[in-house]
């Protein structure tokens, strides 16, 4: 692992290859860059996976979108040339804003199972949603939490096998409750804007992805990549975790998207 300093903080990132990084993969909620394992062993290429603030070895304050970001793009800023940004879940919200805020740092974008933010209505319901389950991780701790988390219909990962799921499982436990909930606090999907707008004048390729079994993100990846003129990426068989469930179909994109890379 690597430290990285940004304004707010040392941001810990796991490199899968050598140096510079061609890849930056954000992990989600309750992860670690680690989670980025098994895609990045099917890659020629090099991966830099950061442990996002509030998980992990990073420490980073505010926890927050806009300190994330900030974050995020001192890791690309370290490469010669713009690096493909990959975003999973919560990792590919700060992807996306990340590639909306510092455009010439992405060569490529890849958002998997995410959506552009929400209107205030809905941001303000959000928050107070995850107010509330941030209050519950610290009052029943990491271990407990993450039971419940993986029972979730959405979140399990019951479509992989027992060895996975247990990786899976130690990884999400290497978390502290403090820091969980403050990722919550400060990156849940209330934390960001709608910026469904803006994703047409995003210069670099992108490709939106999900899971064809999880409904509500891939109709929003449906809608993300028509308003590029563009086709989505649903996967097969796969729901929420496509990452965990389909290494291989996340490879396959990652590697056409290099192959069009903006230089």
């Amino acid at each position: 692992m690597s430290e990285v300093r940004s304004a707010h903080g040392s941001m810990w990132v796991r490199h899968f290859g050598t140096p510079p990084a061609e890849v930056v993969a954000l992990h989600g909620f309750t992860l670690q860059g680690e989670m980025f394992a098994e895609t990045a062993r099917r890659l020629e290429a090099s991966v830099a996976a950061p442990d996002l603030p509030g998980h992990g070895r990073t420490l980073i304050e505010p926890v927050s979108i806009g300190s994330a970001v900030d974050a995020v793009a001192e890791v690309l800023a370290a490469s010669p040339s713009p690096p493909l940004l990959l975003g999973y879940s919560q990792g590919a919200r700060i992807a996306l804003q990340t590639a909306l805020t510092y455009p010439k740092l992405v060569g490529s974008l890849l958002v998997i199972s995410a959506s552009s933010g929400l209107p205030q209505r809905e941001r303000r319901m959000r928050r107070a949603a995850d107010e509330g389950l941030a209050d519950r991780i610290e009052r029943i701790g990491v271990e407990r939490f993450i039971g419940e988390w993986l029972a979730n219909p959405v979140t399990a990962t019951s479509a992989v096998d027992a060895r996975a799921r247990e990786a899976d499982r130690r990884l999400r436990l290497d978390n502290t409750a403090t820091g969980l909930a403050a990722a919550l606090r400060g990156m849940g999907q209330g934390c960001v804007a709608d910026t469904s707008g803006r994703i047409p004048s995003l210069p670099m390729p992108t490709v939106f992805m999900a899971g064809e079994e999880d409904d509500k993100y891939a109709d929003l990846a449906r809608t993300m990549a028509q308003s590029r003129g563009e086709r989505p990426v649903v996967v097969p068989g796969t729901g929420h975790n496509v990452v965990l469930e389909a290494p291989e179909a996340v490879a396959a994109v990652v590697r056409e998207l290099l192959s069009r890379q903006i230089a």
